[in-house]
C-alpha cells in the first residue's frame, strides 16, 4: 500500500472525530449565545401581563362565557385577574374600563399594600353602592411602554345588565381579605366570542393607567364526547 492510500485511509477514520467535535461546539456555542430554547419561552398562562411602575398586572383575561359561549350585546363580563404591588407605598385600583363596554365595576377593598397582592376571580358581581363604575378611558401613558388611554371618571353605579359568565353572585361583604370583583357592563357591539381580544384599562390612584388587551379565558367545563 501506497503512502498516499494510507494516508487518504488515515483521513477517512478521523472524519468521524472531527464531526463529533464539531457538533459538541456548535451546542455549546448555542446554549451560550441568546438563541436559546428558554430565551424564547414564554409564560404558561393565558391572560395578558404588564407593569406600570410597582405595580404588576398578571394573568389578566375575560371569564368565559358560560351561559352562551359568546357576549352578546348588552352582556356583562367579569375580569380574572392578579394585581401585585411590589413596592413599599400602599395603592389602589380605582377604576376599570373598555372601549367595548359601557362602564365598569369593582366591589371589594381594591387597595393593594406594599409588598402584598389582590386577585379577581370568574364570579358575577351585584351592582352595590360600593361599586366604582367608569367610563371609556380618554389619553394617557404608562411608564412602561405600555399603551394606554386616559384618565377615567368615577360614579356611583345603580344597576346592571344580566351576566352570562356565571349563575352565582356575590357582595362586597362576602368577599375575603385580598379578593374583589371586577366586571365590565353592558357589552356595546354584536357580539365577542372566544379567539377574540378586549382592550382593557386598569387605573391605579399612585401609579397611574395600564391598558392591556386581555382574551377570553379557555373553557373549563367537562367536555362531551360523541
Amino acid at each position: 500500500m501506497s503512502s498516499g492510500e494510507q494516508n487518504l485511509i488515515t483521513r477517512l477514520r478521523l472524519l468521524p472525530a472531527v464531526l463529533g467535535i464539531g457538533a459538541a461546539i456548535l451546542v455549546s456555542g448555542c446554549s451560550a449565545g441568546q438563541i436559546t430554547q428558554t430565551d424564547t419561552q414564554v409564560p404558561a398562562i393565558n391572560g395578558s401581563m404588564g407593569t406600570v411602575k410597582q405595580i404588576a398586572v398578571r394573568d389578566a383575561q375575560l371569564a368565559f362565557p358560560t351561559a352562551k359561549r359568546f357576549y352578546g350585546r348588552g352582556d356583562n363580563a367579569a375580569v380574572i385577574v392578579t394585581i401585585a404591588n411590589s413596592g413599599q407605598a400602599t395603592d389602589k385600583l380605582t377604576g376599570v374600563s373598555s372601549p367595548q363596554f359601557g362602564s365598569g365595576q369593582i366591589i371589594g377593598d381594591a387597595t393593594i399594600p406594599g409588598f402584598h397582592a389582590i386577585a379577581a376571580s370568574a364570579t358575577a358581581v351585584s351592582p352595590l353602592a360600593t361599586t366604582t363604575a367608569t367610563s371609556a378611558p380618554a389619553t394617557s401613558t404608562s411608564s412602561t411602554g405600555t399603551s394606554t388611554s386616559g384618565s377615567t371618571s368615577t360614579s356611583t353605579s345603580t344597576s346592571a345588565s344580566s351576566t352570562s359568565t356565571s349563575a352565582t353572585s356575590t357582595s362586597a361583604a362576602d368577599l375575603p381579605v385580598g379578593t374583589i370583583r371586577i366586571q365590565l357592563v353592558g357589552l356595546n357591539v354584536d357580539k365577542i366570542q372566544p379567539g377574540q381580544t378586549v382592550q382593557v384599562t386598569f387605573t391605579f390612584a399612585n401609579a397611574g393607567d395600564l391598558t392591556l388587551t386581555l382574551p377570553i379565558a379557555a373553557d373549563k367545563s367537562a367536555r362531551v364526547d360523541n
